[in-house]
């Protein structure tokens, strides 16, 4: 590789855990000198040993390995709608509970491992180097008054400082698997299919993805993982350049090569949140098309948005495909973002439910040349300026963007309904369930807490 190909960036998007799984375990087999994984949720199921034990066979070998996870959060999974602990009893071959994930950290420590949870104590000063992060961590003290409603909720994995993965899997046999599910079938019929045939992957699969990148956004994306791992009191370790190799698994995995790529976070510190302000610019300045794909769309400020730019253009195509209410693990997020359909409609907004599995999936392009690519909903939990820590990567290219679009809009159509003004309208209990939120949704979002 030249040195002008080393400076360019490059991406590829992974649609679905049948394509991340493989690709990440090439990855993480390749690491020479460092692994860096920051996880809102990492479960103890077949998936998430598959991980750990290419995470300890690593560490085993002598690379620097660093995990972040939310530990009380995995623990308490089901309550954050995942079905977990309901997924791994439907697995006969799962007898422990998944969401207690000690043994699974203390794999990781007894392979020389670094492991920190991410459920801290936001009050403790903490003593950096770095007079940057310590002001951060200042506004952060100031800002936050409980800390369990703040978690850190990126998923970011860094390898090398060559190559990174950022977007909206965590780790898990929902959103990581080795067997493609059919779109067309129920996710609970076909796990149930599964389970019958004697499959060894019984399972409810969700439509998710991950960003692969290689390039100079790697380091920016790494820096974000050290500011975080130093915040969360772990070891002040050098930031070195990328590890100048060239693997197999990075020659299989090249992407298209991008115009730009730039990193936007957010944290609870009190200033305008930036993704926010990133997605009300691009959906201001947006002249031929917007396409989000996003399973809590819900915040009023983007909808606001949305409904502005498609009325002051009206031959601007906006679509909007977020998860079917069957589906949806959120009754609460439902409410909120079905309640936002009649506004979205009247400004001619073309909205669809995706059906038969859960979409998790967090993707927009705007005028077919850029796209976002990270964790952020589109909830008050993402765009607050008190809530949640999260990532995106802002990216220009045509071509990346077109094949999103043809992978994701595109693929994801022709599994998905749209939403009519009859059902919205119309004088049916579900239209006006549509149009009147459940009155604990109300108090929720009244609280900005959705």
């Amino acid at each position: 590789m030249t040195v002008s190909e080393a400076n360019r960036d490059r991406a590829t998007l992974l649609v679905d855990g049948h394509r991340i799984l493989p690709a990440l375990l090439a990855d993480l087999a390749a690491a020479r000198r460092e692994i860096h994984l920051s996880m809102f949720l990492f479960f103890r199921d077949p998936i998430g040993l598959e991980v750990v034990e290419a995470l300890a066979e690593r560490a085993r070998a002598g690379v620097d390995v660093r995990v972040l996870m939310n530990m009380a959060k995995t623990a308490m999974g089901d309550p954050f709608s995942t079905g977990e602990k309901r997924m791994m009893r439907h697995d006969p071959n799962v007898d422990y509970d998944p969401l207690d994930i000690h043994p699974l950290c203390q794999t990781l420590i007894d392979a020389g491992a670094r492991v920190l949870d991410t459920d801290i104590d936001y009050d403790r000063v903490i003593r950096v180097k770095d007079g940057r992060l310590a002001s951060l961590a200042a506004q952060i003290r100031d800002s936050i008054d409980v800390d369990v409603l703040h978690v850190d909720h990126r998923k970011v994995i860094v390898i090398d400082g060559r190559v990174a993965y950022v977007g909206g899997a965590n780790i898990g046999a929902q959103y990581l698997f080795h067997e493609a599910f059919n779109p067309e079938v129920d996710a609970r019929q076909e796990g149930e299919a599964w389970l019958r045939r004697g499959c060894p992957e019984p399972w409810w699969k969700w439509h998710d993805s991950l960003t692969r990148f290689e390039g100079p956004v790697v380091s920016a994306i790494d820096a974000e993982f050290h500011a975080r791992w130093l915040l969360d009191g772990g070891d002040e370790y050098e930031r070195r350049p990328p590890l100048d190799t060239q693997t197999a698994a990075m020659s299989e995995q090249r992407g298209d090569e991008l115009e730009s790529a730039e990193v936007f976070v957010n944290s609870p510190n009190g200033h305008p949140n930036a993704i926010r302000e990133l997605y009300l610019r691009l959906i201001r300045d947006a002249e031929r098309s917007i396409f989000i794909e996003n399973p809590y769309l819900y915040h009023p400020s983007i909808v606001d948005a949305l409904c502005a730019a498609k009325r002051a253009r009206p031959k601007l195509s906006v679509i909007l495909i977020v998860p079917s209410g069957k589906h949806n693990d959120n009754s609460f997020a439902e409410d909120a973002q079905q309640h936002c359909y009649p506004r979205l409609l009247r400004a001619g907004v073309e909205v669809y439910e995706y059906q038969r599995h859960f979409n998790h999936l967090k993707l927009a392009v705007f005028d077919e040349q850029l796209a976002i690519h990270g964790s952020a909903n589109l909830n008050f939990r993402s765009l607050e300026d008190d809530k949640d820590f999260e990532l995106v990567v802002l990216t220009r290219c045509k071509e990346f963007a077109c094949s999103n679009l043809r992978d994701v809009r595109d693929a994801d159509l022709s599994h998905s309904r749209r939403i009519t003004e009859r059902e919205v309208f119309g004088n049916s209990l579900r239209a006006l369930r549509i149009r009147v939120r459940h009155p604990w949704t109300q108090i929720l979002a009244s609280r900005r807490a959705l």
